[in-house]
């Protein structure tokens, strides 16, 4: 029998796809079903630039850290050369400070290890009650110590795990059961590192949330009217970016 997964062209499933479904359903099924890719802003790209800094320096421990903070800003430079975010310039100025204090934090652990010349680890695990498996990719994993480490950029320090994040380590605990999951949040001016605990009630909502998606797409076979059936928050930080903001408004019409 096929599955509602299959019906709509979903292999799989991935913990930044169940959180959206969480937290903005609407534009989830608008990326999901209707297949308009959405655009991020400028704090999406400051993470990823900082975590490309960050990167460099870990596994080239020699590299000095204007080294790393000269690469992450350049990056940010790339992602954001077209972007009409008003907060650029403030996301840019977090970039530096973040790579230097994350690599003083992170560097303790030693180098990352490496898979087959790939510096990111790609794991795919299934999860009991869930008919398409997860996939994802792992920012830093210490094998030596048996500790993976997954690097949130903010720019104030969260004082705990939160619970979307604990549900992407509960993924990653669930394809590396031997490994100790953490999340280092890092800002422009201190980092906060914290061990993931009872991973195993964070992928129970996993699968939970898994399963309601199943629920939702068994609903119909027409995705423009699954989409439709849902109305976006337009005021959500997620519609911020303004390409995003104007697919939603062609999708839903106002």
């Amino acid at each position: 029998m096929t599955s509602a997964f299959e019906r709509h062209g979903i292999d799989h499933l991935s913990a930044s796809s169940i959180n959206l479904f969480v937290a903005e359903p609407a534009m989830w099924a608008m990326q999901k079903l209707m297949g308009r890719k959405s655009g991020v802003g400028a704090a999406a790209h400051r993470g990823t630039s900082i975590e490309a800094g960050v990167e460099m320096g870990l596994f080239e421990p020699a590299a000095p850290v204007e080294a790393c903070q000269e690469l992450a800003l350049s990056r940010f430079n790339q992602l954001t050369v077209l972007s009409g975010d008003p907060n650029r310039d403030k996301e840019a100025a977090a970039i530096a400070p973040s790579v230097a204090i994350a690599l003083k934090e992170l560097r303790q652990y030693g180098v990352p290890s490496a898979a087959d010349g790939n510096r990111q680890h790609r794991i795919e695990t299934s999860i009991d009650g869930v008919s398409v498996p997860f996939i994802g990719w792992l920012d830093f994993w210490f094998q030596d110590h048996a500790i993976i480490v997954d690097l949130k950029t903010q720019l104030r320090l969260s004082s705990k795990i939160s619970e979307p994040h604990a549900r992407q380590g509960a993924i990653y605990h669930a394809a590396h059961g031997n490994a100790e999951i953490r999340f280092a949040y890092v800002t422009p001016q201190k980092i906060g590192v914290y061990r993931l605990d009872d991973p195993r009630t964070h992928l129970n909502a996993v699968a939970h949330i898994a399963q309601s998606i199943e629920r939702f797409l068994g609903l119909s076979s027409d995705p423009e009217a699954l989409t439709r059936s849902l109305s976006p928050n337009f005021d959500s930080f997620y519609w911020n970016d303004p390409t995003t903001r104007a697919l939603g408004r062609e999708v839903w019409g106002f």
